[in-house]
């Protein structure tokens, strides 16, 4: 791991500026569950900041359940919701379903509007700085696979930043059954281009604290993305025949 890539602070304070950046690698899994990060001291080095920053930092990727800190064992990276007593049930739960792509899309136009409308209501400064950093990383050109993982994790924190982890939890566990709606052969140019203009749209709505538009524009967003999957999956069938 190259963790010099991680910026220094700009509006947010240094701690803040930090955990945003480390958060950011866990979502995009860059830092995957039951990686190991470098001690405190070695990372304070390798980034020239202080180890107060760094402490501060890591305490507040604990409080969101992000890593799990043990005196002789290190900061490992953990799942959202790993720790929640809640987790396997759940995971129990939608392990065994195999639903329809339709299925797939009801189930984001319920949870992603309401969720969209929330966040808007308490996202933190911190919070709006990482779902920015998101989706000006989605408005790049980027690979097909890279841009699955960015949108996967753009979702992810909208989730997390209700700052209910009952939310960030189902979430993340009904995650593998929506990851088939942003599989490859629907990520065209234009599709990821036209997702982008919709992130941008919810994510301003976030930042200007605006639930109502920002469940409005998620649920816009959902309905676009179903009626392009409706359409890839009838133009198959045409050219099947």
């Amino acid at each position: 791991m190259d963790w010099s890539q991680l910026k220094k602070a700009t509006t947010l304070s240094l701690p803040d500026r930090l955990s945003v950046d480390l958060e950011r690698l866990i979502l995009d899994g860059q830092l995957a569950p039951g990686d190991r990060l470098p001690p405190e001291r070695e990372l304070a080095e390798q980034l020239g900041v202080s180890r107060v920053s760094i402490r501060e930092a890591l305490r507040e990727l604990e409080n969101r359940g992000l890593i799990d800190r043990r005196p002789g064992r290190g900061t490992i990276v953990l799942s959202p919701g790993e720790q929640s007593p809640m987790a396997d049930l759940i995971a129990s739960a939608v392990s065994g379903v195999d639903p329809e792509i339709t299925d797939i899309m009801e189930l984001r136009a319920i949870v992603e509007p309401p969720i969209a409308r929330i966040t808007a209501g308490r996202a933190t400064d911190r919070d709006v700085e990482q779902l920015r950093s998101l989706v000006e990383a989605m408005e790049k050109d980027v690979t097909k696979e890279r841009y699955a993982e960015l949108d996967r994790a753009f979702h992810q924190s909208i989730a997390q930043y209700t700052h209910n982890p009952l939310l960030a939890l189902i979430n993340t566990h009904i995650a593998q059954q929506i990851a088939p709606s942003r599989a490859s052969r629907y990520q065209t140019r234009e599709r990821r281009h036209a997702s982008s203009v919709a992130h941008r749209r919810i994510f301003e709505a976030i930042e200007a604290r605006d639930g109502a538009l920002a469940e409005e524009e998620a649920r816009a967003h959902v309905v676009d993305i179903a009626q392009q999957i409706q359409l890839a999956g009838t133009e198959g069938e045409e050219e099947a025949k």
